[in-house]
């Protein structure tokens, strides 16, 4: 199969249904270091397949991390290096703008042998699949999930509408971001009447249940607040030995970046890991003035206009200089002609 998908209408999910209904073997992925809508997505499509009786089995690279765990069936998804070479009929990608973003091990071991499915919302994403369906005016790829199943006309289970719920709740940041419109809150209502679950429970699930750790870590990351001159641009970084310091890792550094958007004047925000190999995890915010999914590609990275990320092959001082200087360059166009 050679289809190319791009969909901005449900019709367009037709063939996604008929891909469905032909086979029986599924596996399904997302992007390392997956967050609340990879998750969400996945497992949601997850119930949904097991449900028509199929086969289906989740493989990612990264673990799931602990405040999604509230999540049925989260210890069921199998680690990248538990794999081996596996031919499923049907892979399914979710959220990821690349292939390579599902990670070295699982892009070079999962081998479909029908086809390779692509289900995304970001607008850098790639069309890398045999059939792709990339809607970038979705909130979330839970969204683009939910509607598959409602265009199947098969009914959503708690289980499904739960993990669905989580992923457009955390995509949409708690339905206060721009990708959020009266669909998406018509979605969010029909979820919790079928999930029976109160949004209460799970937004205390995903951002109420912090270690102490955790707290000891944003300490130090917030003592090294940087903010340009003009007031635009705030960044903060976490290195190897803070890790140490406060027994924690790269994964308790989410969320932090938000913090730092939320300082008056700011226009760009962005925060830096440094990683056990080196190299350098930013996560980028934006007030709506510049677009940080084409920031973030710049450095090979991706996401949203508001929300975005990328991983820097160079250490974290360079880093940050570097993404600093990029971001003066989308403020005002007429930055580089200033001789810095």
């Amino acid at each position: 199969m050679n289809t190319l998908q791009m969909a901005d209408n449900i019709q367009d999910y037709d063939a996604f249904l008929t891909l469905f209904d032909q086979y029986q073997n599924f596996a399904l992925s997302t992007h390392i270091n997956p967050d609340g809508d990879a998750i969400g997505s996945e497992l949601g499509l997850y119930f949904f397949l097991t449900k028509l009786g199929k086969s289906v089995k989740i493989f990612n690279t990264d673990i799931v991390p602990p405040n999604y765990r509230f999540l049925p069936f989260w210890d069921g998804i199998e680690n990248a290096h538990s794999v081996g070479i596996y031919r499923p009929e049907v892979l399914i990608v979710l959220d990821a703008s690349t292939l390579e973003r599902i990670g070295k091990v699982l892009s070079n071991t999962l081998h479909p042998i029908h086809s390779l499915v692509n289900i995304d919302h970001h607008a850098t994403a790639e069309a890398f699949g045999d059939i792709n369906l990339i809607i970038p005016t979705a909130s979330s790829t839970s969204e683009i999930v939910y509607k598959l199943i409602k265009h199947h006309q098969f009914p959503i289970c708690e289980a499904c509408a739960l993990c669905l719920y989580t992923g457009l709740m955390f995509d949409t940041g708690c339905f206060r971001h721009s990708n959020t419109t009266a669909e998406t809150h018509r979605i969010a209502a029909e979820l919790i009447e079928i999930g029976g679950f109160s949004p209460d429970e799970v937004y205390r699930n995903v951002y109420e249940q912090v270690p102490v750790p955790k707290i000891h870590l944003l300490s130090e990351v917030l003592s090294t607040l940087q903010i340009t001159d003009d007031g635009k641009i705030a960044s903060v970084y976490a290195t190897q030995a803070m890790f140490r310091k406060t027994k924690t890792t790269a994964d308790a550094v989410e969320g932090v970046v938000n913090q730092i958007q939320a300082i008056a004047g700011v226009e760009v925000a962005l925060c830096a890991s440094e990683m056990t190999d080196r190299s350098t995890k930013v996560s980028l915010r934006s007030q709506g003035c510049v677009d940080v999914s084409q920031l973030a590609a710049e450095f090979q990275g991706g996401g949203h206009a508001r929300a975005a990320g990328c991983r820097i092959v160079m250490p974290y001082p360079s880093a940050i200089a570097a993404l600093v200087q990029a971001s003066q360059r989308y403020i005002d166009p007429n930055y580089m002609r200033y001789g810095n």
